[in-house]
């Protein structure tokens, strides 16, 4: 085969080749997938005075389901669920409601979260028990 017999007719190749990738992208993407992603909890907006003594967990493990393609593109970013501590005071605090607090695209969908809570202890910092 000559170099000239490829390259006759490149343009409707050349068309032909971007329908097939539209085509085969359009197709996969609608496709629905799940996956399961691990998602580290980092305090947020802890009062001056405090400091987090104990908490249950470093991280949710979170079943997620919609398009593979938004699934692929979520497991190459970096998703951290943020604990909101500001205005709290000392003692046990239970954080609840992660599913309606992770940042996602609205076509997916969170279908399970373990554990479904965390529970955090909050001390005065040792800067503050000794004046």
């Amino acid at each position: 085969m000559k170099w000239a017999d490829l390259t006759r007719h490149a343009e409707i190749k050349l068309l032909s080749l971007v329908l097939a990738g539209t085509l085969w992208i359009s197709v996969a993407g609608n496709r629905t997938a799940e996956m399961t992603l691990t998602v580290p909890l980092s305090a947020r907006a802890l009062p001056a005075g405090l400091a987090v003594a104990r908490m249950e967990h470093d991280g949710l493990q979170v079943t997620l389901s919609g398009p593979k393609i938004l699934l692929l593109k979520l497991r190459g970013e970096k998703i951290i669920m943020p604990l909101d501590m500001g205005g709290l005071k000392e003692g046990r605090v239970l954080f609840a409601g992660f599913d309606r607090s992770l940042p996602l695209p609205r076509e997916v969908r969170v279908t399970r979260v373990y554990p479904a809570s965390v529970e955090v202890l909050l001390v005065r910092s040792p800067a503050e028990k000794n004046p």
